[in-house]
């Protein structure tokens, strides 16, 4: 299953990065929405099979989560790492998100991406983001919602679980025009 996950308001019109000032960052950058009760744990991390691959122009070079408090359960992605390796600056991208189970995590590194290894995956809808050419950004990782992409797996309402977000690059758009887009995680 693939899905898009969008906010009400258009990323791509984002002008304002609260990660650009990270020791500002406002207090509503670490409000945890809700997310599924149950009994479920889960991290974000980078896509390790996008730093093997050459033609990948850009990476997630790190990635983080903020986790509710226990009374109401929830995950917001925060700020990440992107790493432009191309020599093309960078205006716009879209980051895509990969749910898989913990366990699986050596099968993947092994074998790659699966349908047995893959319970959801999407992508975000393009964001406006400058990235000088072999250079580093943070951008807001905010747009992939944990409470979205785990939303097949309710029984009842309730997840269980142990869980990994794999949050990789799955478009660029180049200040000359040329686009990057990646293929299918799936073998």
């Amino acid at each position: 299953m693939t899905l898009s996950l969008a906010v009400g308001t258009n990323p791509a019109a984002q002008t304002v990065n609260p990660c650009d000032t990270p020791n500002k960052l406002p207090a509503t950058f670490f409000e945890v929405p809700a997310g599924p009760q149950g009994t479920w744990t889960a991290f974000v991390a980078p896509d390790p099979r996008q730093p093997d691959d050459p033609e990948v122009p850009v990476l997630v070079a790190g990635a983080g989560a903020i986790q509710g408090p226990a009374n109401r359960r929830g995950m917001r992605l925060g700020c990440g790492t992107l790493k432009n390796r191309s020599p093309k600056s960078v205006v716009s991208l879209q980051l895509r998100w990969i749910l898989v189970r913990t366990q699986d995590r050596p099968v993947i590194a092994q074998q790659g991406y699966t349908t047995e290894t893959v319970l959801a995956e999407g992508h975000t809808t393009p964001m406006e983001l400058s990235i000088a050419k072999d250079g580093f950004r943070q951008t807001d990782f905010s747009l992939i919602s944990f409470a979205a992409a785990t939303q097949t797996l309710l029984k009842d309402g309730i997840l269980t679980g142990d869980y990994a977000l794999i949050v990789g690059v799955h478009q660029v758009l180049f200040e000359d025009g040329t686009m990057w887009q990646s293929t299918s995680i799936l073998k």
